[in-house]
């Protein structure tokens, strides 16, 4: 077992090297820059009801744009920290309730999970959003096992909170557990459930019925037909097959996919009853993924705190069985998989992928990238042999990519900052040398950098193919969206080209 102050440091680790990137890195194209512009229409004055180009902004609840938008006024508008720091914390919160619920190599295992520790990095809210529903699924096996309606009342707590971060998918998760957990156990507590979906639906509905008032009929269609509804039955967005999670989740799961195969298989074999609680919880987060129309990776994070329950339980667990040595064999696998990746990297990639991107792999910080990986997987591949235990070979194996990607933060973020980031549109936007006003911008990111002058928030963002009211002097637009616009570049000449997120870029004049 992994215990104390062992334990403690890993996790330590785990946090520490969260906050790296902040230091350096911009926003990144995506929501990232999106998000940013919703906070700078917020700052403006769409604090409750949260827009993007004056029209709500309906993807999202506002309560992770409400803490942004606060931390910008201490920290600033164009500061990177604002956007990280909730993320950052919810990171920390979810390890505290890893480690107290079950240790701290569950701790380390969900920790080191490259989705949830990528994305404590982010403006995003995921990681918020599966802590609150790692707190809510507690309560709710508290509540299962002891029948304690106080520990019901607070599941419902923390799915209202989740609901406000992200979304209606948490009541739904949490529903479909207590379904599983019906089906297993052939019985649920005796006890009154109201308080509990009450507070499951009040925290959100404080928001989101002054919200409907204000944005009007419009806004509540969009919100409840398209958004909920639209996403769930007929998505136009991330539409995939119901099998979508399944290919994915060896990369979803990276890089734990065989050791959490092991750890399903021995829970059965083992025949360990209070661990089938923990599959309950994951076909309660992958079933109903799995059965809506929009589909992305990203939506697999909540699924993966069970997992790290399930291979921390096999993987501690001091019975030596066929499953122990199974165990460390999926973490052999995974080191020699890194193994083989880092040479691939080093010696194919290269020669197999075309310029420019085949000199950005050629390049000396990525080249030492690859020799990063070979070298911590053959000290991990070592360690697993010599120390041959589940602990020490999934130790072993969670460290390879955790070294990798603090080399990467530390190395490769200055050039994640040149081709991912809105640098390139804003150094493109400053060669013209007009007035921002001037200057429309269709099918691009939002803008946003460290150093960007202020007066570019006063650029136009065109939606779709719109027509400006007057004739810009400047447009800049994605090269294969370029003819949506042809009828309105005709009288305009092509004068600069950029790259940003591997798509070509232009800017013509008038």
């Amino acid at each position: 077992m992994l215990r104390g102050r062992t334990g403690n440091l890993l996790i330590a680790i785990l946090v520490l090297s969260a906050l790296i990137t902040p230091f350096h890195r911009e926003l990144y194209v995506g929501d990232e820059t999106k998000y940013a512009q919703v906070v700078r229409e917020m700052r403006e004055g769409a604090f409750f009801l949260p827009t993007l180009h004056g029209t709500p902004f309906t993807h999202k609840p506002p309560l992770h744009f409400w803490l942004i938008d606060l931390l910008t006024y201490p920290l600033g508008a164009y500061s990177v920290w604002p956007y990280v720091l909730p993320s950052l914390l919810a990171f920390v919160f979810l390890l505290f309730l890893m480690r107290r619920i079950g240790g701290p190599l569950a701790a380390f295992v969900c920790g080191s999970s490259l989705m949830i520790w990528g994305s404590a990095q982010t403006a995003r809210m995921d990681v918020a959003f599966t802590a609150f529903l790692v707190l809510a699924a507690w309560k709710i096996r508290v509540f299962l096992e002891k029948e304690d309606r106080g520990a019901l009342f607070l599941a419902g707590v923390a799915v209202g909170m989740a609901t406000l971060i992200k979304g209606p998918m948490a009541p739904v998760i949490a529903i479909a557990l207590l379904l599983f957990e019906r089906i297993r156990r052939k019985r649920l507590p005796r006890a009154s459930y109201l308080p509990a979906l009450g507070a499951a639906a009040i925290i959100p509905l404080l928001w989101f019925v002054p919200a409907m008032l204000m944005g009007g009929n419009d806004y509540a269609r969009e919100v409840i037909v398209k958004q909920t509804a639209g996403r769930a039955v007929g998505s136009w967005v991330h539409k995939a097959a119901p099998w979508f999670y399944v290919t994915h989740a060896p990369a979803d799961l990276f890089p734990w996919f065989f050791l959490a195969v092991v750890a399903l298989v021995a829970v059965y074999r083992r025949r360990d009853e209070d661990a089938k609680f923990y599959v309950s919880w994951i076909l309660a987060v992958f079933v109903p993924y799995t059965l809506i129309s929009s589909k992305l990776d990203v939506y697999m994070m909540t699924l993966i705190p069970p997992v790290a329950f399930l291979i921390a339980r096999v993987v501690g667990s001091e019975t030596r069985d066929a499953f122990a040595k199974w165990s460390w064999r999926a973490n052999v696998l995974t080191i020699g998989i890194l193994l083989g990746i880092g040479a691939a990297g080093l010696f194919l990639a290269p020669q197999l992928v075309r310029a420019p991107d085949a000199e950005l792999l050629s390049s000396p910080p990525v080249r030492t990238l690859f020799l990063v990986i070979i070298a911590a997987a053959v000290l991990a591949l070592v360690t697993a042999i010599r120390v041959r235990t589940p602990v020490a070979s999934t130790l072993a194996a969670g460290a390879v990519p955790l070294i990798a990607l603090m080399y990467v933060a530390i190395a490769l973020v200055p050039v994640a900052n040149e081709i991912a980031s809105t640098r390139p549109l804003v150094h493109a936007i400053e060669r013209q040398n007009v007035p921002a006003q001037s200057v429309s911008l269709y099918f691009t990111p939002h803008l946003w950098t460290r150093a960007m002058p202020r007066q570019l928030e006063r650029v136009h963002y065109m939606v779709d193919a719109a027509v400006p009211a007057a004739p810009p002097a400047v447009i800049v637009t994605r090269r294969d969206r370029a003819d949506d616009i042809g009828d309105q570049l005709g009288v305009y000449r092509k004068v600069d080209e950029f790259r940003m997120i591997g798509k070509w870029f232009d800017v013509y004049r008038r």
